[in-house]
């Protein structure tokens, strides 16, 4: 191994094969060319293949020796990988036949033939019919459980919407009658302040109190009575009117006449 690198060396060329070991064919007669075997051709092809394996596993062996760890971890790693060869050519032969067969249009679509048949024994037949049975009946039972829980749902459910719109109800009609109570007393009080007002009003208008009238007057804010004072204060204002325009006249009238006395008295002395 005095001539191996510390780098990997290149794979070996074509290995020339002994004449003795080579393919020989009979030779045609005169007259007729012979043509080429293609089985002829896949043989030699195996076997110069074979051959150059064999002298590369060789060539590797002598790879022990060397120094170099990760050369001779290569080199092992190879030669494991020549000697797989065979076991991988079986297994891809298997692989490629159980292809072919599950492939066939006899054999796709049958579940069947993919399935070992077990001979069952009366022991395990009975075992297996009573946990069929007992499954069954948990099946059952669990079923008939859901059932159950559903319907105790349901009821549970009904009873507390009915005791929701019950309580709802109780509360409406309490808050019903709570709204009527104070309006009720709402409305009596304010008839008594009515009332109230009322007698004062007529006790002030007995008393001729008008400032005071007027004063209860404004704080009802009755618009009747408050349009019925302002008509009266009018007509009273124009009565006030008319009555001080006929003073008025009365006098004007009386003035006129004691002026026409008094000329008529100067007119009668100088005729005495």
């Amino acid at each position: 191994s005095s001539g191996i690198n510390a780098e990997w060396p290149l794979r070996p060329g074509p290995i020339p094969i002994p004449k003795q070991t080579r393919l020989t064919a009979q030779k045609p007669p005169l007259g007729r060319c012979a043509g080429i075997d293609p089985q002829d051709i896949l043989k030699e092809r195996e076997y110069r293949i074979s051959q150059r394996m064999a002298l590369r596993l060789k060539e590797l062996e002598t790879y022990d020796d060397v120094e170099n760890d990760n050369l001779k971890l290569r080199a092992n790693i190879e030669a494991k990988a020549i000697r797989l060869i065979e076991f991988q050519k079986k297994v891809r032969k298997e692989v490629l036949s159980c292809m072919q067969r599950d492939t066939t249009l006899e054999t796709a679509f049958n579940s069947k033939l993919y399935k070992r048949a077990k001979k069952q024994s009366l022991r395990e037949a009975r075992v297996t019919e009573k946990l069929e049975k007992q499954q069954k009946l948990e099946q059952e039972r669990k079923k008939k459980q859901r059932h159950q829980e559903f319907l105790n749902a349901v009821l549970q459910h009904v009873k507390e919407f009915r005791d929701h719109h019950r309580q709802t109800q109780h509360k409406t009609l309490k808050i019903a009658k709570a709204v009527r109570i104070y309006h009720e007393n709402a409305e009596r009080e304010e008839k008594k302040e009515r009332e109230r007002i009322e007698k004062e009003r007529l006790k002030r208008l007995m008393s001729e109190d008008e400032e005071g009238y007027r004063k209860l007057i404004d704080e009802k804010k009755d618009k009747r009575l408050l349009q019925l004072l302002a008509q009266t204060d009018e007509f009273i204002k124009d009565m006030t009117n008319m009555v001080r325009k006929h003073q008025e006249d009365l006098r004007d009238a009386r003035m006129k006449k004691k002026e026409k006395s008094t000329d008529c008295d100067s007119a009668l002395i100088p005729l005495l």
